[in-house]
This record gives C-alpha cells, sequence and structure tokens, in this order.
C-alpha cells in the first residue's frame, strides 16, 4: 500500500543509521575492547595536552627568570682584546701591527634594591606560574571528566532512544497487519506513522548529540574514546551538602583554589615591581677594577705597556625625559591590575562553587521523584500495551505511555549525571579534582618552597562569602507558614496555634485519651528493646511524595490485623524506611509520616485499640541493601509491621 512504501523506507533508514552509527565508533575505537576509566584518561590529558605543556614550560621559564635576576648580584667579568693593522702618514712608524688586551671586573655595590627587588618579583611570579600549572591541570582534569561523563551519557541515551524506536516499529507492524486484515482503522496507522517518525528523529538527535561531545573528547584527550568506559568512582570524595555549610566551604575553597592564589601571588610579585621601578630614583655605586696591555704605547712605538685600575664608580640620574615616572605608574597600574584579577577570580570560583553546590543540594532532592514517575511510566507502559492488546486501551493511550516512559528515562538519565557532573565540578573549583582522581603532573618541582613569602589573607576581607541559595519560606516544597510541621503544600489549615496539636494535613487535632496508667502502651517500644513475636513486609505502593494510600492496598494489612485479633496482649510497630537516594531529611520525615498514615489505617479499618499500635520512621537509617541502585532503592523503600509483646496490665 502507498502509506507503507513512504513509512517503512523512514524507519528503515533511520534504523540503519544508528547501527551504522554504533559500528562506525565501535570500528574507531577499535580494536581494543579493554575498559578505560576516567583517571586513564586524566592522566593522559595531565602529561600531554598541549594546553597544560605551555602552561609548564612557562613555570620553567619563571624558574629561569629567578636565576637571571640572581646574577645581578654576582661581579660581571669582560674580557677585551684587539689585533689591528694601522697605516698612518706622520710619527716614526707610520705602518705597524698593534695588539691590546683588557680584563674589567664590575662589581654592583648599590642600585637602589634594584636587583634585590626583581629577585624577589620573579620569585613571586615563579609560584604565580606554578599555580596557574596547577588550574590548567584542574581545569582540563574537569574538562575530561566532564566529556567522559557525557559520551557515557549520550551512548546511555541513544540506547533508551533505539530501544523506544524498537518498540514503535513493533507496534507500527502489529497496526499494518490489522489495517492489512480489515480490523484495524487507518486513522490508527496514521497516529504510529507520525509517531515513528518522531520515535526516528529521537535517534538521529541521540546520535548528533553523541559525534559532538565525541568530538569534544578527542579534541581534550587526542584519541576517542573506549568502547567501554568505566564507572566514575569518586564518591569518597563527595561533599555531603547536607552537613557542610556554603560559607565554610567556600572559605576552603579560597585556600585551595590555584586560579585564586596565582591571582593572590601576583599581586604580591607586581608589588616588587613597583619597588624595581622606584629604585630608578636612586644612585648607581659599582666597583670596577681592570688590567691592560699593549704592544704600542702613546705614541706609536714598539713599547709594550700596561695598566691596572681599581675604584668605585658613582652616577645618578638627574633627568631622562620622565621615563622615572612613567615606570612608577605603570608599575602602580600593574598591581591594581593584578587587585582586579584576584577579584575576578574570586567572582568566577565563588558563582562555580555556589552553583554546584546548590546544584547537588537540589539534584539529589530531585532523584527520587524523578526515579518514582521513570518506574510508574514503566509499570504504566506494561500495563497499558498488555491492554492494548487485548482491545481495552487506545493506540493513543499506548503511544503516550510509551512516550512518557521515554521522556521520565531521560530525564532521570540526565538528572543522575547532572548531580555526578556538578559534584566533579566543585571538587575542581575546590582544586581538589585531580588530587582526588590521584593524578600528578610530572617533574613538578616544590616551588613553594622557595616563595620569597608565603601569603597568608582573611578570605572574609578578600573574597567574602555570600549566600545565593533561597531560604525555606522561599521554596515552596519546604514552607511552613504556621510552622506546625506540616509544610504548606500539604498544608490544609495553615493558621494552626502555635504549639497546637496537628493532623498529617496541618488541621488542629483532639488530643488522644491518656490511657490508664497501668495499661500497656506500644509507644514505650521501640524495635531495640521490644520482644518482637513476628514481623510482616507491608506491600504498600505510595505515589512519589504522597502519603495517600489507595484503596487497593487496604488488605496488605490483612495479616497484621489477624495477628492482633489472635492475642489481646500483643501490639504492633509500624516502621516506615526509605531509599538512600535523596535528602536524608526529606526522606526520614516522609518514613514516618507514611508509617502513621498505615498506623491510622489500621486503627479505623480494624477498631483496634490506639494504645496497641505505634508508628515510627527510620528514614535512611536502616537499609536492607547499602548501595544506591534502582534494586537496591526499592527494596530500602517499604513499610514493616513488628508484632510485639506487651507487658501485662498492673
Amino acid at each position: 500500500m502507498k502509506f507503507m512504501n513512504s513509512a517503512l523506507p523512514k524507519v528503515v533508514i533511520g534504523t540503519a543509521c544508528a547501527v551504522l552509527a554504533n559500528a562506525a565508533i565501535a570500528q574507531s575505537n577499535n580494536i581494543n575492547n579493554s575498559s578505560v576509566s576516567l583517571e586513564d584518561y586524566v592522566r593522559k590529558v595531565v602529561n600531554e595536552n598541549p594546553e597544560v605543556q605551555a602552561s609548564w614550560r612557562q613555570l620553567q621559564i619563571a624558574i629561569s627568570d629567578v636565576n637571571i635576576a640572581r646574577g645581578g648580584f654576582r661581579p660581571q667579568v669582560d674580557v677585551l682584546a684587539s689585533s689591528a693593522y694601522s697605516d698612518r702618514n706622520y710619527g716614526l712608524d707610520r705602518e705597524y701591527m698593534g695588539h691590546t688586551a683588557q680584563v674589567t671586573l664590575t662589581q654592583m655595590l648599590y642600585d637602589g634594591f634594584l636587583t634585590s627587588s626583581e629577585v624577589k618579583r620573579f620569585k613571586q611570579a615563579q609560584v604565580v606560574r606554578f599555580f596557574e600549572l596547577m588550574g590548567e591541570i584542574e581545569q582540563k582534569s574537569l574538562d575530561t571528566a566532564l566529556a567522559y561523563m557525557d559520551v557515557r551519557m549520550f551512548r546511555e541515551l541513544l540506547k533508551l532512544a533505539e530501544e523506544n524506536l524498537i518498540t514503535h516499529v513493533d507496534v507500527f507492524k502489529q497496526i499494518e497487519e490489522s489495517v492489512k486484515a480489515g480490523v484495524g482503522r487507518r486513522a490508527d496507522l496514521e497516529q504510529i506513522s507520525g509517531r515513528l517518525s518522531l520515535a526516528e528523529s529521537n535517534v538521529l538527535t541521540e546520535l548528533s548529540n553523541l559525534h559532538d561531545v565525541t568530538a569534544r573528547f578527542l579534541r581534550i584527550v587526542g584519541e576517542k574514546p573506549a568502547e567501554t568506559l568505566k564507572t566514575v568512582t569518586i564518591n569518597a570524595a563527595f561533599v555531603d551538602t547536607s552537613s557542610v555549610d556554603i560559607q565554610s566551604l567556600l572559605n576552603s575553597a579560597y585556600s585551595t583554589n590555584p586560579q585564586f592564589n596565582a591571582a593572590i601571588y601576583n599581586i604580591d610579585a607586581q608589588r616588587y615591581g613597583l619597588d624595581s621601578a622606584k629604585s630608578l630614583y636612586h644612585p648607581q655605586v659599582n666597583l670596577t677594577a681592570s688590567y691592560g696591555a699593549q704592544t704600542r704605547d702613546q705614541a706609536a712605538l714598539n713599547n709594550t705597556i700596561t695598566e691596572a685600575s681599581v675604584g668605585v664608580n658613582f652616577s645618578y640620574n638627574l633627568y631622562n625625559g620622565g621615563s622615572d615616572r612613567a615606570a612608577i605608574k605603570q608599575a602602580l597600574s600593574q598591581v591594581d591590575l593584578a587587585k582586579d584579577l584576584r577579584d575576578k577570580a574570586c567572582i568566577d570560583m565563588r558563582q562555580t562553587v555556589q552553583i554546584a553546590f546548590n546544584d547537588i543540594i537540589n539534584i539529589t532532592e530531585q532523584l527520587p521523584s524523578l526515579n518514582a514517575h521513570r518506574l510508574s511510566s514503566d509499570r504504566v507502559k506494561s500495563a497499558y500495551m498488555d491492554q492494548f492488546t487485548i482491545g481495552e486501551r487506545s493506540l493513543l493511550d499506548l503511544l503516550d505511555s510509551e512516550n512518557e516512559y521515554y521522556e521520565s528515562s531521560r530525564a532521570y538519565l540526565e538528572a543522575q549525571y547532572t548531580l555526578e557532573k556538578a559534584r566533579v565540578r566543585l571538587l575542581a573549583a575546590s582544586g581538589n579534582l585531580a588530587q582526588t582522581l590521584g593524578i600528578t603532573k610530572e617533574g613538578v618541582p616544590d616551588v613553594l618552597s622557595k616563595a620569597e613569602e608565603r601569603i597568608s589573607y582573611d578570605p572574609n576581607h578578600v573574597c567574602p562569602a555570600v549566600r545565593t541559595h533561597f531560604e525555606d519560606e522561599l521554596n515552596i516544597l519546604k514552607r511552613d507558614t504556621d510552622g506546625d510541621g506540616i509544610v504548606d503544600l500539604w498544608d490544609d489549615c495553615d493558621n494552626s496555634a502555635p504549639g497546637a496539636i496537628v493532623d498529617d494535613f496541618g488541621c488542629e487535632a483532639e488530643k488522644p485519651e491518656i490511657e490508664p496508667e497501668t495499661a500497656p502502651n506500644a509507644a514505650e517500644f521501640t524495635l531495640d528493646n521490644a520482644k518482637i513475636v513476628d514481623s510482616f513486609n507491608i506491600n504498600i505502593e505510595f505515589a512519589s511524595n504522597s502519603i495517600e494510600v489507595l484503596p487497593e492496598y487496604e488488605n496488605a494489612l490483612k495479616e497484621v490485623i489477624n495477628a492482633l485479633n489472635s492475642d489481646p496482649s500483643l501490639g504492633v510497630i509500624i516502621h516506615g524506611h526509605a531509599s538512600l537516594d535523596g535528602d536524608a531529611t526529606y526522606n526520614q520525615r516522609l518514613s514516618e509520616r507514611r508509617a502513621k498514615v498505615v498506623a491510622s489505617l489500621l486503627i479505623a479499618k480494624a477498631n483496634i485499640e490506639a494504645r496497641r499500635i505505634t508508628a515510627v520512621g527510620y528514614g535512611e537509617t536502616r537499609p536492607l541493601v547499602d548501595e544506591e541502585s534502582d534494586e537496591a532503592n526499592a527494596r530500602n523503600r517499604r513499610i514493616e509491621a513488628a508484632i510485639i509483646q506487651l507487658p501485662s496490665k498492673l
């Protein structure tokens, strides 16, 4: 049919492009299927990249400048010799060969401290070049890490796009067969064709993105990325944003950031340059000694004569056209320029640290929601596919679910890599990335020990830390206007009285009746001190950031209810747990609220005394699997019930 003839070639061409591109990537990476780590590539870049090498040469030149300047303290020895034929028309000897030789020694005694100032300037300048080299190493380490992560990310995104395209092709074939058999609608074929073109476009887009980041990787590293790239493993150095204050982090970064330290030492070097310029107003005093001999005397007769002298020469410039004053003005401008560069280095570093720090906080909080959306979309997609097969779902429902799963998976994957890149940027801004990776530049001398003066400074004065992240009252996810512990987003009563007891939706609740003192209460026990009779996993799934128990999960408490009804002396601890991804404080609170909701449902559904039931949230403190992965997160995110033995009434 005409429609099939126009649509299928596009699919074939698009799929073939993806296959050929992957084959080309694999072939260019050759040869060698062994996996390569980020550290391997960073080590290669640090020791071979031309920009790093150029910075290394600048350091070597600066070290030589110090030795050149030190030469001014030592004597200068010159030898002058000549042999000349003379022909003249006067005197006794009118035609003769004459020979002369002279040795001169000059020792600087006083030059207005020009030489000492120059030595100090170049000694500080070599420290500047050292920190610039360290800064170049950090920058190239960061560039390599970001390119490495981008290659890994876009390879995974390409795989997602290919899987999405394959699913659309399968659905296209199914719809096409239905139309041929006369049981399908041609409108459905039009619809799947449009979605198929979009899926093909997604593959081509990811191929283009992968090509671009591969080209960037090639520029930085000098070779194409290997076919298999190892996972980045520098988690131990990641900053715990829940326990580190941004001001402390910035103050620490000021002391270790190489670009900022280079700017600080450059100010000191330029100040010594100002001292050098001021020395031009001082006199010059030199000790000179010479000895010479010549074969002809003053009358050009053939008599060898010698002459020796030693003495002190004094010179003082009174006026040289204003050059000295101009040199001092230039040196002052150089100092001001160095201060401006310091301020720029401060501003750049402060921005990078603050953005990276904020990204880590925000994305860490976003990941659980993005992952929940991805998992939920996957379940919906699978269910809709089964229902579509038996005619209970429309094609539009199926395609929408497939597209939502693709977009949610893409968003989750991008967020994961964005978090890793933010952490790497924070390490680089602090000057710790190369060190964390265990990478050093070969042959770099200890220049800091040779500095004229080690510079110390007060970061609060030189480059004060400024907080930029939003306060909780500006964050809808954390805003709690009445301070009752329930955020405004979930608070149905946002004017609770101070200290009032509220329910899970922020409305004032009556105080629970106090049981007689002789009645045993489950709230007096924890998992650590109670006698646990039995344990149950309560298979209730919650929507992302939700505490609502859907009706289909109400029967999940059946085993717990039966256990409590079997013996009035038994109680239950409902305990909630969270996965290790996301903000720990948020996860703690969410686990508590979910446990309380399940406990409330148990009271309402089974009419069991409230004193026999208690709820507690453990957040991330008791994981079943101590890692962050899809499987581990699913196992750690759970509600459990511990049946406990209550003491008898007194």
